[in-house]
């Protein structure tokens, strides 16, 4: 039997003095023996959608006799929330993000690495490794994420596209060819906000392939993103795409569900997200004709982020950290991963796992790595603090026609010169 309670936890920030007032799981204190804790486990929304993180946390609940209290927060609100309730020192044992904390140690408890360590190439674990020399996170069970458009290729077929776009014009002309099908020729899910992000995910790569520096520059305030070669005429595509109609009607209503269900069954050539969309893709459809692309730019150098392991921290006051530690360790083990691959396929993180089956999608992504055309996803490389909910709410603005590509820009350096000045970073 499952004794996990799950929060759907869809607040404001107006709730979030209600939250820390409420929340008591790091108030349950642990049995003699170890086990009728209740682990409080707190994750985006987005997360639990994906995957087999939940199945997974069921068989930790079985095996201890511990349970889980699984929180999910609007991926918009997560940073913010979960910042509040750390600082209230209450109420959260488990918990991502908070990557660019400086004092990670006044917040989360240091890894014990060797439980992972030799499990983990090099270059993957020290992507995890802080300024201080330690590793305050646990690897998750999720794959190593690339973002970019994935694309039918029976829908661009049928158009006529028969060579991939590198450029942002190839690409529009590829997407005009679709629309005289009369399919939707890319689908965005705008009923999500942190959905929106994965094309300014997909931007950012090309920009750190572009320019290595980019990303230390703008968490410094030694450019801005208007300055940047490159970031503009990204957006101008987007709004010219919208203006145009090379978009679903409901780019801005669709849900997540709603886009991966349109391209996996054709009435959609594209959608931009991350490579966790393979296995809801493959939910809707077993035979999909799909394909990665990464996101053509201006000049036609196309690259690609990985991101870091999923990383998972165990907050500094919690009052179970044993069993959280316990639980984290649990969770990255092979049979777990290999259980959240099979769900939601990618690059795995761990060198002792492997991916069951031929994923033509990750093959595509792969032949980015081995030609060399790839880079850290961008957030990875500036440990900054994102101001997320200020970006989806320019996206929202711009697809909807009330600000250009420009006045996008425009918000987005204030947005994050506010953001820099608010965590009082130097520069800002």
């Amino acid at each position: 039997m499952n004794h996990r309670r799950f929060f759907r936890a869809a607040i404001g920030l107006a709730s979030v003095g209600a939250l820390l007032l409420s929340a008591c799981g790091s108030d349950t204190p642990p049995a003699e023996n170890g086990s009728g804790s209740t682990v409080v486990y707190v994750v985006p929304s987005s997360w639990t959608k994906l995957g087999a993180l939940t199945t997974n946390i069921d068989a930790w609940e079985a095996k201890t006799g511990n349970t889980v209290e699984l929180q999910a927060i609007p991926d918009e609100q997560y940073d913010s929330t979960v910042r509040a309730r750390l600082q209230g020192g209450e109420g959260i044992d488990v918990f991502a993000g908070q990557d660019s904390v400086e004092d990670k140690a006044a917040i989360m408890l240091a890894a014990d690495e060797s439980l992972f360590a030799s499990r983990m190439a090099e270059s993957v674990l020290e992507s995890m490794r802080s300024g201080d020399g330690k590793i305050y996170s646990y690897p998750g069970a999720d794959a190593l994420s690339s973002f970019g458009l994935f694309y039918n290729k029976d829908v661009f077929e049928a158009a006529g596209v028969t060579q991939l776009p590198t450029t942002l014009a190839e690409l529009t002309d590829a997407l005009t060819k679709i629309d005289a099908t009369g399919k939707a020729p890319l689908s965005l899910s705008g009923a999500e906000g942190w959905t929106l992000l994965q094309h300014r995910n997909s931007v950012n790569a090309n920009l750190l392939g572009d320019d290595p520096e980019v990303a230390a520059k703008l968490a410094s305030n030694a450019t801005t993103w208007a300055a940047i070669p490159g970031v503009t005429q990204q957006y101008e595509a987007l709004e010219g795409w919208a203006k145009s109609g090379l978009l679903n009607d409901d780019a801005l209503t669709a849900s997540y569900e709603g886009v991966i269900k349109a391209v996996a069954t054709g009435e959609t050539g594209a959608i931009i997200n991350g490579s966790w969309v393979l296995g809801e893709i493959r939910k809707q459809n077993p035979d999909a004709n799909v394909g990665f692309l990464a996101l053509p730019t201006e000049t036609g150098k196309n690259t690609i982020a990985l991101s870091t392991p999923q990383m998972m921290h165990i907050a500094a006051k919690s009052k179970v950290a044993a069993q959280a530690k316990d639980l984290l360790v649990f969770l990255g083990e092979p049979a777990q991963v290999e259980k959240n691959l099979e769900l939601s396929p990618g690059v795995p993180a761990f060198t002792d796992v492997t991916l069951k089956g031929d994923e033509p999608v990750i093959a595509d992504i792969n032949a980015y790595v081995t030609d060399g055309h790839v880079g850290l996803a961008f957030d990875t490389a500036t440990t900054f603090p994102t101001p997320e909910a200020d970006l989806i709410a320019a996206y929202q603005e711009l697809l909807a026609g009330r600000i250009d590509a420009a006045g996008f820009v425009q918000q987005v350096d204030t947005a994050w010169a506010n953001a820099g000045a608010t965590a009082g970073r130097e520069g800002f």
